[in-house]
């Protein structure tokens, strides 16, 4: 169960760290638009809202409530693996590390990557020619390590509770 709770642990710090960042980030580039209206207010709260919600997954898991935090980062998770830009709307976030590689097929069809940190863009009625879908790797590895680790707590629930109560069943 300790390795459990240093993977859960680093998760946590890594979710936060991810979320935080990104509510500086959005704020700082907000505060440098030169126009600030209606749709520019809706945006900011759309991506804080995002990154607190990464936030809160991080301090779920800091506080051992593994089974909400492991299934609200596993949400958390699906919202960052996939970014498209189809018919003139844009999504993409992500909150900590991205390795993205996708397709770009708006004049011809080219493989693209994408390496950083933090990242948010939501846009609509934008340049409907473009067409591109990408896939976050980081994304799907921390997937399959949420889910890894959803069932080894399952387990090692599942083998305490038989313990302190050999007689039920589970």
């Amino acid at each position: 169960m300790d390795k459990i709770r240093k993977q859960t642990k680093a998760l946590g710090i890594y979710q936060i760290l991810g979320g935080l960042m990104g509510i500086v980030l959005g704020i700082y580039y907000t505060g440098k638009a030169d126009v600030f209206n209606v749709s520019i207010l809706k945006l900011t709260i759309l991506f804080s809202l995002l990154y607190s919600f990464s936030i809160y997954c991080g301090f779920l898991l800091l506080n051992k409530n593994y089974e909400k935090g492991l299934n609200l980062s596993i949400i958390n998770q699906i919202l960052q693996i996939i970014s498209f830009s189809v018919l003139g709307f844009t999504f993409q976030y992500t909150s900590g590390a991205f390795l993205y590689f996708g397709l770009n097929l708006t004049t011809d069809t080219l493989l693209t990557y994408n390496l950083g940190l933090t990242t948010f863009n939501f846009k609509w009625n934008s340049d409907s020619r473009t067409a591109a879908f990408s896939i976050n790797i980081i994304s799907l590895i921390l997937m399959n390590v949420l889910f890894n680790l959803k069932e080894k707590i399952r387990k090692e629930n599942k083998f305490y509770l038989s313990e302190i109560e050999p007689n039920k069943t589970i």
